[in-house]
């Protein structure tokens, strides 16, 4: 991904050495932290729900902390609160540059309707499935560079678990269920997530089948963003850009074909059985 253009002003991408850099540094922080307090790592381990490779992993940043894992190191080393501190600047850090104005849109929107017609959207997706998609679309990066994009992405879920959260109507097209990432084990528990996730008052998920044919998204995936107090915006996202678009032609264009997509799409409860009987392909 090079760039990001709100209606054509671009925001460059950088290296991303930084979430890396942010990354050890959570880690060695919590090394010298547990060192304080002459701990080792398996008795950190024992006061807390994580096990002692989850923990030495993290000091020595080959895997991303999580916000629960920040407030139970925060508990047991009696630190006030300074790793979920320093795990919201990595967190904001991780983000690609070229996404960190379309993360700030998605954290404000009061809701967001998105059709995806290759994978899951950012915001449902596991663990182990973002892991899978960033590995096999980043070949060439580093296993600490893949950890540190998913800490970013991983984070933007944070907003579904907020006292607010916005309203999230997602369309997948049928592909995204049958499009084996990552293995059997992790589309079995995506699709499950999928299903958990449909019982969230707050979460809409529709399927468009195959059997729809031609629709009006053929060209692609996008996402609408909608506030309390100013316009919609739209997001694009293609191999080597992205772009935040405010025209209001283009959002007319785009709520229509959002519209168009719900019809086509099946309604809730048959959408949960067509991602059951794919689910039986990865569990049986």
């Amino acid at each position: 991904m090079g760039s990001a253009n709100r209606d054509g002003d671009k925001y460059e991408t950088v290296d991303g050495s930084n979430s890396k850099s942010w990354l050890a540094y959570f880690g060695e922080e919590l090394r010298l932290a547990r060192e304080l307090r002459q701990m080792s790592v398996r008795q950190l381990a024992s006061h807390t729900s994580y096990s002692y490779q989850q923990v030495s992993n993290v000091e020595a940043g080959r895997r991303t902390p999580s916000e629960p894992f920040a407030n139970e190191v925060d508990a047991a080393l009696d630190t006030g609160g300074r790793f979920s501190r320093i795990l919201r600047r990595v967190l904001a850090d991780a983000l690609p540059d070229w996404f960190q104005g379309a993360a700030r849109e998605e954290a404000q929107a009061v809701r967001v309707r998105t059709y995806q017609s290759q994978v899951v959207h950012g915001l449902l997706q596991t663990e182990a499935y973002a892991r899978a998609l960033l590995r096999a679309g980043r070949p060439r990066d580093s296993t600490e560079r893949i950890e540190a994009l998913l800490a970013g992405r991983l984070s933007r879920q944070l907003v579904l678990a907020s006292e607010a959260p916005p309203f999230l109507w997602a369309i997948l097209d049928e592909a995204v269920l049958r499009r084996p990432v990552g293995g059997p084990a992790v589309m079995a528990e995506q699709l499950e997530e999928l299903l958990k996730q449909a019982q969230n008052p707050n979460v809409m998920i529709q399927i468009l089948p195959f059997a729809a044919g031609a629709h009006v998204a053929t060209d692609g995936s996008f996402t609408l963003w909608s506030y309390q107090e100013r316009p919609d915006v739209l997001y694009v996202e293609g191999l080597l850009s992205a772009n935040l678009v405010e025209r209001a032609v283009s959002l007319e264009s785009a709520r229509l074909s959002y519209d168009l997509l719900q019809a086509a799409s099946l309604p809730g409860e048959h959408s949960a059985d067509l991602i059951r009987d794919a689910l039986k392909g990865y569990t049986t």
